[in-house]
C-alpha cells in the first residue's frame, strides 16, 4: 500500500493542474476564480468522482494556504488611511445584525446545532471579491468606494471577533480577552520586529533571507496564537496589516509572497473546500438555495436600511456590495470543519450557499451604471495591434540601474519591460528594486544582475478584452506585447487601458 505523503505528491499535482485548467475554462463565463477551484475539488473529491480523498498532508497544506491567503489580505485589502467615522460603525454594526439575526431564525427553526459557529462566515461580507468589484468599477479611489469598503472591512473584523468568541463557546469571556491579548501582542511584536528588519537583513548575508524571516514570523506567530487560544490564520490577517507600509518600499518582496500563496497554497486551499464537501444530496442544494434567498434578502435589506444613516443616495448599490463573498468567509467554514465545529453535511450547504452568492454578485456589480458615469461603445474584440503606444522605454541586460533610474525620473510609471538583445521580454524591473541598492552602484551594476519580476506576454493579435483580464487577472503593472517570434511590439500598462476607456 502506498503512504499517505506519498499519494499527496499525486493529489497535489492534480489538484493544482485541474484547479487551474478549470479556473481558465470558466472564466469566459465569468465565474470567480476561487470558485472555479472550488468546483474542481468538488469534483475531484468524495461528492463526485472521489479520486482524491482529503488526508492529514492536503489539510495541512490547506492550513497553511489559509494562513498565507490571510496575511496577504491583510496586507492588501485591508486598505484603512483614514479614520472611520462613528456613522460607518453604526451602519457596520446594521449589516452585522440582521442578516446574522435572519440566519440565527431559520437555523432555530429547523432545530440546527452549532447554529452561532454557522451563521458567521454565512453572515459577513467579505472584503477581498468587493476590493476586487470596486477596482473593476474604477470607484475604489472614490468617496464611494472608500465608503463601500469600509463598511465591509469593519463588518468582517466584528465577525472574526465573533466567531473566536463563538468557536470558544464554553469560555467565551476567555477567548473574547484572550483575542484582544494576541491582536496588541501581534501589533507590538509587528511593529518591534518591522524596525529592526533593515537591521538584521544587513547583518544576514544569507540568500532570501527576507522572504525567509517573513515566512518565519508568520508561522511562528500563528503557533503562539493557536496556543493562546486564537486561530493562526486569523492572526496572520492581522500581521499581514502590520506589513503593509513595510511592503510598500518592497513589491519585488511582496510579490515573491504573492506568488507562493496564488500559484502553490491558493489552489490547494480552495480545492481542499471542494474536496471536504460530502455527497451531494436533494437536502444540501434545497438547503443551500434557501439560505441563499436568505443570505442575500438580509444583506439586501440591511445595506439599504444603513445607507440613510452614512447618507449614501445609491441605496441599492450600497445593499448588493454588502453581499461580497467568498474571502475570509470560506476560510473560517474550513476552520470550523477541521476543529470538528460543524459536520460535513452542515459544511457542505454552506460552502454551496456562498459559491452561489459570489457568483451572483459580481454579476450584478458589473452591470450596474453610477450617476454620471461616462459610458463608452469600446470595442473588446479588436486586436491588440490597433492600439497606438507611442514613446516607449525599455531597458536590455547590459542596461545600468542609471539608465533605469533616469526613465523613472522622466516617466510616471513603476515598471519596466526587460528584453534580451533579440528583443524578447525576459521580465520587468520595478522602482522598488532600484531604491532597494545604494546609488552609487547605479553605474556599474546590469539590470540583470538585480531581481527581475516575472513578465506578462499577451500576442498581438489577442484582443483588447483579452488584455484588460489578463492584467486584472494577474495583478499586472505591464504586460508585454509579442509578435508571433515572441519579440517585443510594445509594453502596454494599465494607464493605456485607461486611456482606451477615456477615447
Amino acid at each position: 500500500m502506498i503512504n499517505s505523503t506519498i499519494i499527496s505528491f499525486l493529489y497535489v499535482g492534480v489538484i493544482i493542474l485541474i484547479a487551474k485548467i478549470l479556473e481558465e475554462g470558466l472564466k469566459k463565463f465569468y465565474i470567480p476564480a476561487f470558485v472555479s477551484i472550488i468546483i474542481s475539488g468538488i469534483i475531484l473529491g468524495p461528492a463526485v468522482l472521489n479520486f482524491i480523498v482529503p488526508n492529514q498532508s492536503i489539510n495541512f497544506l490547506s492550513q497553511l494556504g489559509i494562513t498565507f491567503i490571510l496575511f496577504l489580505a491583510g496586507a492588501e485589502e485591508f486598505n484603512l488611511n483614514e479614520r472611520p467615522n462613528i456613522k460607518l460603525f453604526v451602519a457596520s454594526l446594521i449589516q452585522v445584525l440582521i442578516p446574522i439575526t435572519f440566519i440565527l431564525l431559520f437555523f432555530k427553526l429547523i432545530n440546527t446545532e452549532n447554529a452561532l459557529i454557522l451563521a458567521v462566515p454565512l453572515a459577513m461580507t467579505s472584503t477581498g471579491p468587493l476590493a476586487r468589484a470596486l477596482s473593476d468599477m474604477n470607484i475604489s479611489k472614490t468617496k464611494t468606494g472608500t465608503t463601500l469598503f469600509y463598511q465591509a472591512v469593519i463588518t468582517e473584523i466584528i465577525f472574526i471577533i465573533l466567531f473566536v468568541g463563538f468557536s470558544q463557546k464554553t469560555r467565551i469571556l476567555e477567548a473574547f480577552i484572550g483575542t484582544s491579548l494576541v491582536i496588541i501582542a501581534i501589533f507590538a511584536l509587528g511593529q518591534i520586529y518591522s524596525k529592526i528588519f533593515s537591521k538584521i537583513l544587513y547583518l544576514l548575508k544569507a540568500r532570501e533571507i527576507e522572504l525567509a524571516l517573513i515566512i518565519s514570523i508568520i508561522l511562528i506567530v500563528g503557533y503562539f496564537s493557536d496556543y493562546y487560544g486564537f486561530n493562526a490564520a486569523i492572526s496572520a490577517l492581522f500581521l499581514g496589516y502590520l506589513f503593509r507600509d513595510y511592503f510598500e518600499d518592497r513589491q519585488e518582496i511582496l510579490e515573491r509572497v504573492r506568488g507562493l500563496t496564488y500559484g502553490f497554497f491558493e489552489p490547494i486551499f480552495f480545492a481542499d473546500i471542494g474536496l471536504e464537501v460530502v455527497k451531494i444530496t436533494a437536502n444540501i442544494v434545497i438547503m443551500s438555495l434557501i439560505l441563499v434567498g436568505i443570505v442575500l434578502s438580509s444583506k439586501l435589506f440591511s445595506g439599504y436600511l444603513s445607507s440613510d444613516i452614512i447618507k449614501f443616495q445609491n441605496k441599492w448599490l450600497n445593499s448588493w456590495a454588502q453581499t461580497a463573498k467568498g474571502g475570509v468567509d470560506t476560510s473560517l467554514l474550513l476552520i470550523s470543519l477541521l476543529s470538528n465545529y460543524i459536520t460535513g453535511y452542515q459544511y457542505s450547504f454552506s460552502v454551496l450557499t456562498i459559491a452561489i452568492v459570489a457568483i451572483i454578485f459580481p454579476f450584478v456589480l458589473r452591470k450596474w451604471k453610477l450617476p454620471g458615469e461616462k459610458i463608452e461603445n469600446i470595442k473588446l474584440s479588436m486586436p491588440l495591434s490597433t492600439i497606438k503606444v507611442d514613446n516607449y522605454d525599455i531597458l536590455h541586460c547590459d542596461s545600468t540601474l542609471s539608465d533605469a533610474a533616469k526613465i523613472f525620473s522622466k516617466r510616471d510609471i513603476n515598471e519596466i519591460v526587460v528584453v534580451n538583445r533579440d528583443m524578447v521580454p525576459i521580465g520587468v524591473f520595478s522602482i522598488r528594486s532600484l531604491i532597494d541598492v545604494d546609488p552609487k552602484n547605479y553605474e556599474n551594476t546590469m539590470i540583470c544582475e538585480t531581481y527581475l519580476k516575472q513578465v506578462e506576454v499577451l500576442l498581438y493579435n489577442n484582443t483588447i478584452g483579452e488584455a484588460i483580464r489578463r492584467i486584472k487577472d494577474k495583478d499586472a503593472y505591464v504586460i508585454a506585447i509579442i509578435d508571433k517570434d515572441g519579440k517585443l511590439v510594445f509594453p502596454l500598462y494599465r494607464r493605456d487601458i485607461l486611456r482606451i476607456y477615456s477615447r
